[in-house]
């Protein structure tokens, strides 16, 4: 891990805490649940915004698992990055689907650019990262 990025404070040491990492993952998959339901009723933007919040709260569950938590949406990815992909235990595609979701909630949220194509990718690229995360475990 970089360490002027963990001095800084975006990325702090932890006590591993299973309950925790559990209710990560559960709002996870509660994310992506509400996700799915978004998409139904054609509420793009917000399954979007729902499948990212999925992917992050997945991803920080994995993160606690090691004794670290991120300080900011960047601090998490750079983490990710840093513990899991360069590790080969998350692999480099799952990454740059959180990446891409990262991107298009963004630019859900203050661009106001999103689309039922964009929805449907995020979901799946969502149903995927948390397969991969729990399948790390």
């Amino acid at each position: 891990m970089n360490y002027n990025r963990y001095k800084k404070g975006n990325i702090v040491q932890i006590c591993i805490d299973y309950g925790l990492i559990e209710k990560e993952l559960k709002e996870a998959r509660y994310d992506l649940e509400s996700a799915e339901n978004s998409i139904k009723s054609g509420n793009y933007k917000w399954a979007i915004v729902q499948s990212y919040y999925s992917m992050f709260h997945a991803f920080r569950g994995l993160l606690f698992s090691r004794g670290y938590k991120e300080k900011s949406h960047s601090g998490l990815k750079f983490a990710i990055k840093n513990l899991f992909v360069n590790y080969g235990i998350i692999s480099d595609d799952i990454f740059l689907d959180f990446d891409a979701a990262m991107k298009a909630r963004e630019m859900a949220d203050y661009s106001y650019i999103y689309d039922e194509k964009i929805a449907l990718d995020i979901i799946e690229s969502s149903k995927k990262l948390i397969n991969e995360v729990e399948s790390s475990f």
